[in-house]
């Protein structure tokens, strides 16, 4: 009887395990995507010389993949900053 408790309680620390990932990637994206458009908005890009997405990308690909810096920037435009969708590239709208 013990073994079946252990194995039910360890399915359900499982499943709980699988349900809460799920709640924590939806937050860490959003606060990727708005950390782009603080990127972009940074004075320090432009008086640096950059544009403010080549800046928001430079600085964003320090941290992640190339691939999760473009889209960060891309859904943060349409969701979170609109004045900036036409600063990334067109492929990227």
């Amino acid at each position: 009887m013990r073994i079946l408790t252990k194995i039910a309680a360890g399915g359900l620390v499982g499943v709980a395990s699988l349900f809460g990932s799920g709640v924590a990637h939806a937050d860490t994206s959003q606060q990727k995507e708005k950390e782009a458009c603080q990127l972009m908005d940074d004075p320090a890009g432009p008086e640096s010389g950059y544009a403010p997405a080549e800046y928001a990308f430079m600085m964003l690909r320090a941290k992640m993949s190339a691939e999760d810096a473009r889209n960060a920037m891309s859904l943060g435009a349409q969701d979170f900053c609109p004045s900036h969708v036409t600063d990334l590239p067109a492929s990227w709208r």
